[in-house]
Formats: structure tokens, sequence, C-alpha cells
């Protein structure tokens, strides 16, 4: 096993490590919370249960801005606020994960303009105005997780054992502009499109997780927790925020129908692989499998 381990680390690149500098442009940073919902889908052909859900989020925030973005909207606004260099990246992801992708928008998004993103499946149950506080520059929340709690368990992930509760959801975040969490965050995920690897990173679900979504955010964001400014609450329940409209037709999981491709079934590569890392990937895994190596020896 110690011969594994050592032999490993000329192959494995790490995911989530403090990232080197990217060329972003730097936002400054806001000091409030713009009146602005922002939520994605692939287009505007929505499901009816969603609209419903759309319509009362604007009707319970009259002063608020509502904007929606289609996949086209979302190559608009990463094309013109950050320009090509970060546009390839994103494209690097595989359309096939738009989960992965819509991770990393709403990391750009949130940056340059702050407000409060929504995923499309999620819901307020309380107007916004009466649960932000004037002095809120961000906040962070975990899962309801404990034994017994609404998601017991959920966000449980091993990279982020030694966070008390887990994961700090991302299916919201509230946010002023320019907020240094996010800014480590998108550096994060950049540098982990450039490593990512499936062989060793993984696909699907748990590759997901850890390259763009909650993982990757949770780390990003840990280290910094005492030096910016933020709010931190024990659960989304605090905000009446609601992870799924569809919860009560079938679980936490129901709203996988919405989407044609849901990432927890998939098992292509997340991020775009040419020939040679084919090759590459190929002969690592005939190296490990000739040194007796169990590592790949369920693919």
């Amino acid at each position: 096993m110690l011969f594994e381990i050592k032999m490993r680390n000329p192959f494995e690149p790490k995911l989530n490590l403090p990232a080197n500098p990217f060329r972003l442009a730097e936002v400054p940073e806001g000091g409030a919370i713009p009146r602005i919902i922002h939520q994605t889908f692939a287009s505007e052909n929505l499901h009816d249960s969603i609209k419903k859900n759309i319509e009362k989020i604007k009707l319970d925030n009259p002063r608020w801005e509502y904007r929606f973005y289609s996949d086209q909207d979302v190559v608009k606004f990463i094309k013109d606020q950050y320009g090509d260099y970060v546009f390839r990246y994103f494209n690097r992801i595989n359309p096939i994960y738009g989960a992965a992708r819509a991770d990393l928008f709403r990391y750009l998004l949130m940056y340059k303009f702050g407000g409060v993103y929504l995923d499309i499946k999620s819901s307020l149950s309380e107007p916004l105005e009466s649960v932000l506080l004037p002095s809120d520059r961000y906040l962070l929340s975990f899962w309801d997780n404990d034994s017994g709690g609404s998601h017991e368990r959920w966000g449980l992930h091993s990279e982020v054992n030694h966070i008390s509760r887990g994961e700090y959801q991302q299916w919201h975040i509230v946010a002023a502009p320019g907020h240094p969490f996010l800014r480590a965050v998108i550096t994060n995920v950049l540098r982990n499109i450039e490593v990512y690897n499936p062989l060793f990173h993984g696909v699907g679900q748990p590759g997901v997780l850890c390259l763009t979504g909650p993982v990757a955010y949770t780390l990003a964001i840990a280290p910094l927790v005492k030096r910016y400014p933020h709010r931190l609450l024990t659960s989304n329940k605090e905000l009446g925020f609601k992870y799924s409209i569809f919860e009560s037709e079938g679980g936490g999981g129901a709203h996988k129908s919405l989407f044609v491709h849901h990432y927890t079934q998939l098992s292509e590569p997340i991020v775009k692989i040419g020939t040679s890392q084919r090759i590459i990937n190929s002969a690592i895994r005939f190296f490990y499998k000739a040194i007796g190596s169990r590592r790949f020896s369920n693919d």
C-alpha cells in the first residue's frame, strides 16, 4: 500500500488546492446586497410549476428586480463581462454537464452583480426584505443535516469533514458584488478545470461536487471566513429558503425530471479531454494494473 501511495503522486493532480493567480479582473467590493434575484435554466421553456414559483417570488418581492438567464444569456454574459479568457474555461466543461456550467456561471454572475441567486427549482417562503439585514454582505448556510433533520446527513462529504456541519450550500448565494469569497471560488474552480482528469477526479455527481459544486465552493471559502464579512446560518430554514418546490412530490431528487441529462446519471468526463489525454490515461491505467494496484480494478 505504501508503494502504491508513493507511485500515485507523480500522476494525480489534486483538486481544490490554493489557486494559482488567474487573469480575473477584480470587481470592487460592494457595501450592500443589491435588490436583484437571479435564476437560470437551459431555456425559457419552463415547467408550469417553475413558472408559478417565479411569479410567486416576484409577487412576494415587488421591490426586487428579477433576472432570468437562458444558456444563450449565460454565454453572452461570460463573454461580455469576463472575455474569452474565462469563457474558454467555461467552454471546456462538457455541455452535457449543465449543472457544472451553471455552477461556474453563478459564481461569475454573483461576483460581478451580487444579489440573490436561487437554483431554478428553489423558492422563498418569506419576502427577502424580512430576512436580510442591512449589514449583510454575504450569507453562508449549512444543511439541516442533524439526525432527524429535513436533510439528514446531506453535505457531509469526506473532503469537508473538518467543517462541523459539512458543506456550505450553494444552490442559493446571497452576496454583495465583488465579495472576496466569490473571487476565491472562481479561481479555485478555474484551476480545477485546468487540472481535471476523469481517471482521478471522477465523473457524474461525485466529480461535479468536487470540481465545480459545493465541495469546491466550501473549500475555497472556509480558509477565508475569519477575514471577510459574512453571516453564518445553521440552515436555510432561518432564511425561509426552500431547496426544491418538488420535494413533496418525491423527496429531494424529484426535480431531476426537469433535466434531459441530470448530472447524477452521467458517466462522461466533466471537462473535455483530447485524444492525447485519453492515451495517457490508458497508459496510467495499464501501469497501475501491472503493479497490482486495485485503484482501477472496477473500471
